[in-house]
């Protein structure tokens, strides 16, 4: 289970200059002449933003969370947001009564971007075995039912990218080890994909793809690489894409 602690404070990754700059080029300083338009270049960042979180399939911005997970057994556990920026706390049950809190020494980020923690002592299979009576009843040892996994493992973190350099607040708390200040960490090509996405927005706010009008026909499409079926903004994210 995925629990938001605390929700991102930045939905919006490019600025509206990015914007203008992918609209007109070189020309944005003389080109962007009104309020109306600075404006509209925000909202078609807002709602680029939102599309490309749709598109890689998981938030962008930093925010805290709370994930339970299944162990397989193995040296690693998985989580569900990336990349991940800080562990807060680890326990090994979910049930406030008997849970074991892990030291911070015990476990390490092995991946940030992948969302893998490891550690050496490895994370029991939490995949509790057949209830014996009902198999004994059918003439059955005795077994491990695939896909059962409970999820014990309690693991409160960071994760997102920082849209600009800010003081970060980790579960309500702005000082101490639980708050820290960096620069920013959104790559530069997820702020390229977000302002090109609003760039195709400025130039077919509809969507559609044709038009026709008496024996004017207009065909719209979006740059990309050939026969890559993707557009030029949906390239630039392809590679942080996650399949559900």
């Amino acid at each position: 289970m995925l629990v938001t602690c605390t929700t991102a404070t930045d939905d919006t990754f490019c600025s509206c200059g990015d914007v203008m700059l992918a609209v007109y080029g070189a020309t944005t300083t003389a080109a962007v002449t009104t309020t109306q338009e600075i404006e509209y270049a925000g909202r078609l960042a807002r709602r680029a933003s939102a599309w490309a979180e749709t598109f890689i399939g998981f938030p962008l911005g930093l925010a805290v969370y709370s994930e339970s997970v299944a162990g397989y057994g193995g040296p690693r556990l998985m989580l569900s947001r990336t990349p991940l920026v800080r562990i807060l706390r680890f326990f090994d049950s979910t049930a406030t009564s008997d849970a074991t809190a892990i030291c911070s020494s015990d476990f390490r980020v092995e991946d940030a971007a992948a969302g893998f923690l490891s550690r050496d002592g490895g994370f029991r299979w939490t995949n509790d075995r057949a209830d014996a009576e009902t198999c004994f009843s059918l003439g059955l040892a005795p077994a491990y039912l695939p896909g059962r996994e409970t999820k014990p493992w309690l693991i409160e973190y960071v994760a997102g990218y920082r849209v600009t350099g800010s003081t970060v607040t980790c579960m309500g708390v702005s000082s101490g080890d639980d708050a820290f200040t960096t620069g920013a960490t959104l790559p530069d090509d997820i702020v390229q994909a977000v302002a090109a996405r609003a760039a195709e927005l400025y130039a077919n706010p509809t969507g559609v793809r044709a038009r026709r009008v008496g024996d004017l026909s207009v065909e719209y499409a979006s740059a990309g690489p050939a026969g890559g079926g993707l557009s030029g903004a949906e390239a630039l994210l392809d590679p942080y894409r996650r399949l559900a």
